[in-house]
């Protein structure tokens, strides 16, 4: 954990102490999410079996304990917190949407060795596909502006499909399922992007919360943040290790990936809808920052 969460505290203080501009972080972020995390995940797929790849038991896990926290802090927004409807559905996103594709891969890499990535890479995908997609219909059925948003749905779900984070993983079940196997120059490319992925995304992630204002939104942020760090581990445990059997590597991963802070994605969604957005920003720093305690207590109860 060390490692990893020194990699953070330095992008931290080098965007505190301004020795790295934002324009230099946007163009690290944009480097690992357009070229090194889509090499690395493409990369860990392509070396799975296809039974691996397809375990359903898995998938259907990490789905069933996200969507699980989902709705409980849907049910809290609506019970405690107050507001639209969409707001709630913005609350649910927040409350389950875990980092996977842009801390967690590099953490559980690192943590438990390269073998750790492929299921890391199948909770993302697993991640953003259903959530996103159940997140994105909830927030268009409730919106007022519903007639403006005609198409909102189909485009939403088709940009995910082309997300970075998606079709290097289905380029890679493809060339698994027809058995083929690319150039060894080619895959020796993926590996170098690939190796870039960890420090640069955990570095990037320092600089962006070095950036953020934590003056506003903490009041409204904290049962969110409660929900993600706290009750999303606890019921993907409960998963886990008492409702489905799969590889004990694969079950650390999912119960660790649950335990991740909410991704800073959730922020586009709260951006395009003008919803709640002090609220989703403080959300993502402070889950971020108080992660740095709680996956570090998730993963040495796991051993």
């Amino acid at each position: 954990m060390i490692p990893v969460f020194g990699l953070v505290l330095c992008g931290w203080g080098a965007g505190r102490a301004r020795l790295v501009g934002a324009e230099s972080s946007d163009a690290l972020n944009q480097f690992v999410y357009y070229f090194a995390l889509p090499a690395m995940l493409f990369a860990a797929v392509s070396r799975g079996s296809l039974d691996q790849i397809l375990d359903w038991p898995f998938l259907g896990g990490v789905v069933v304990a996200t969507l699980a926290c989902a709705a409980v802090a849907f049910g809290v927004s609506a019970w405690l917190q107050g507001g639209t409807p969409q707001e709630h559905s913005l609350r649910a996103l927040n409350a389950s949407f875990s980092n996977t594709g842009y801390l967690g891969i590099p953490l559980v890499t690192v943590a438990y060795g390269p073998e750790a990535a492929l299921p890391a890479a199948m909770a993302t995908v697993a991640t953003n596909v259903m959530l996103f997609a159940t997140g994105l219909t909830l927030l268009e059925l409730f919106d007022r502006r519903h007639a403006e948003h005609g198409r909102g749905i189909a485009l939403a779900l088709l940009g995910t499909a082309r997300s970075p984070l998606i079709w290097p993983i289905a380029l890679a079940i493809a060339l698994v399922a027809a058995g083929l196997t690319l150039p060894m120059p080619v895959m020796r490319l993926a590996d170098l992007l690939a190796a870039a992925a960890g420090p640069g995304a955990l570095f990037a992630l320092g600089l962006f919360v070095s950036r953020q204002s934590m003056g506003e939104g903490m009041a409204a942020a904290w049962p969110g943040v409660a929900l993600k760090l706290v009750l999303h581990p606890l019921i993907a445990a409960a998963v886990f290790y008492g409702m489905v059997s799969v590889d004990p590597l694969w079950a650390k991963v999912a119960v660790v990936g649950a335990s991740l802070p909410l991704g800073a994605t959730a922020f586009v969604l709260a951006q395009r809808y003008k919803l709640l957005e002090v609220e989703t920003s403080c959300s993502a720093v402070l889950s971020t920052a108080l992660s740095v305690f709680t996956v570090s207590v998730v993963m040495s109860a796991l051993g």
